[in-house]
């Protein structure tokens, strides 16, 4: 056992336990509403990925083939056997990067093919099972909280595992759903509104980041009790913004930016597409100019296709494309920007609504059910339909042509944003939030005892 990685750094204090995707950004900055706190926090990592090497919290690696991880802030639970391919080849790997072996640089080429081979081919010695292991952790630590960071992979992981080894009686949960498919349109599929209607039934709390996904949860059976006792209200699946860091990093009102507009999600997916912004920028590119489109995660081949069919070599000039960037990048784009383009079918209550918004950038978004109670059309956003490219080019038009419009949006959205998104408020109500839950769940193994 790793004594290091399982001693608490606050004894006998709330222990609350994430499970979610390790590299995403909304897991770290929901995690990171605890900084500074004396609460333990631990994530159970999907196997989707590993968190970045400098990310300070404990964490259950879960990825087939990760690097065994036996530290202070992570332990691997399906570390490979030592005599097993991928625990031979990661042995000589580790060796060759300390110097123990004076190989030449074909030996390192052959060894870290080695390693790759085995990482694709050599999983086959671990007959635990994602959900054994997380049962184990469950079970050793024994966490006060269990948070599940979205329904999908998250809370419906967790309620298998749960029920199939009979955790009902280690800590309460916390099921915490966000925008966009979600539940707000995974609800409409046979596969998965059974699964939604049970994590209602089974969770003892529940969080949302929009007032819609309250109202249903409410009308698919979910108690009022689960929301309000304690409760955190609406917020943000990543817990609020940074206003005060967002705001110090631009000085100059989006008038007086370059004439840049970004777009931050130039991806097809159920919840949002591409084609209608490809076509309103075609048909009105001569209107707008001059300006630059920084187009930024596309990542799918479908949509790249089209963008290298549809637009012609002087328009793909001044719109680069990009693959994936790290927030903080994206965000660096958007805070010199002059607008910021996020039309969609589904979501919650936008991050890049916010962050745009944070930043100065004029947000041109859809008015969605989510979105239209909290700003308002003209003062704080324009709004447009995702499916109709003809309405997303006559705001793309305005955004570009009237500086009082963009600027007084700015203005505006200084305020807004503060009353909609500060951290430091989520980050009170948070630590409230948890220490109610821990009370509430050792009262309850106090009176089982009893």
């Amino acid at each position: 056992m790793n004594e290091v990685f399982e001693t608490d750094p606050y004894p006998g204090r709330p222990k609350v336990l994430f499970i979610g995707f390790p590299e995403s950004s909304h897991t770290h900055s929901w995690i990171g509403l605890l900084d500074g706190c004396e609460i333990n926090a631990r994530l159970f990592a999907l196997p989707s990925a590993e968190p970045p090497g400098d990310w300070p919290i404990k964490t259950y690696i879960t990825r087939s083939g990760a690097p065994r991880f036996d530290d202070a802030t992570r332990k691997t639970v399906f570390p490979p056997s030592e005599s097993s391919p991928l625990g031979l080849a990661s042995k000589a790997k580790a060796a060759l990067d300390k110097g123990q072996l004076g190989a030449s640089s074909l030996m390192r080429r052959l060894i870290e093919s080695g390693v790759g081979l085995a990482e694709r081919f050599g999983h086959g010695d671990n007959p635990i099972t994602i959900e054994e292991a997380l049962a184990n952790a469950i079970r050793e630590w024994k966490p006060d909280v269990i948070h599940t960071l979205g329904f999908d992979s998250a809370s419906y992981f967790y309620l298998r595992t749960r029920k199939q080894y009979g955790l009902e009686g280690v800590g309460r949960w916390v099921a915490q759903a966000r925008g966009g498919p979600d539940i707000a349109l995974q609800r409409y599929s046979p596969e998965f509104a059974p699964r939604i209607c049970e994590v209602f039934q089974t969770c003892d709390h529940f969080i949302a980041d929009n007032q819609p996904n309250y109202d249903y949860a409410l009308s698919a059976g979910l108690t009022q009790g689960k929301i309000a006792n304690p409760g955190m209200g609406v917020v943000s699946g990543a817990g609020g913004m940074d206003v005060d860091g967002l705001r110090s990093m631009w000085l100059l009102p989006p008038s007086k930016r370059e004439r840049v507009i970004v777009w931050p999600k130039a991806y097809e997916l159920y919840t949002s597409k591409a084609m209608p912004v490809f076509e309103a920028i075609l048909k009105v590119w001569d209107r707008i100019q001059p300006c630059r489109i920084e187009m930024i995660w596309m990542v799918q081949s479908d949509v790249q296709i089209w963008y290298e069919k549809l637009f012609p070599e002087h328009i793909k000039a001044s719109c680069p494309t990009y693959g994936r960037l790290s927030r903080e990048e994206t965000l660096a784009r958007i805070a010199n920007a002059r607008v910021m383009i996020a039309p969609s079918l589904s979501d919650g209550i936008p991050n890049t609504m916010m962050e745009a918004m944070a930043l100065g950038a004029a947000p041109l978004v859809s008015p969605l059910d989510t979105i239209v109670p909290v700003v308002k059309n003209e003062k704080n956003v324009l709004f447009a339909r995702n499916l109709y490219p003809d309405e997303i080019a006559e705001a793309l038009v305005r955004l570009m042509s009237d500086d009082d419009l963009v600027d007084s949006m700015a203005a505006n959205n200084v305020v807004r944003i503060r009353e909609m998104a500060d951290r430091q408020r989520v980050k009170e109500r948070a630590l409230v939030y948890y220490e109610e839950v821990a009370r509430l769940s050792r009262k309850g193994n106090n009176m089982k005892v009893n």
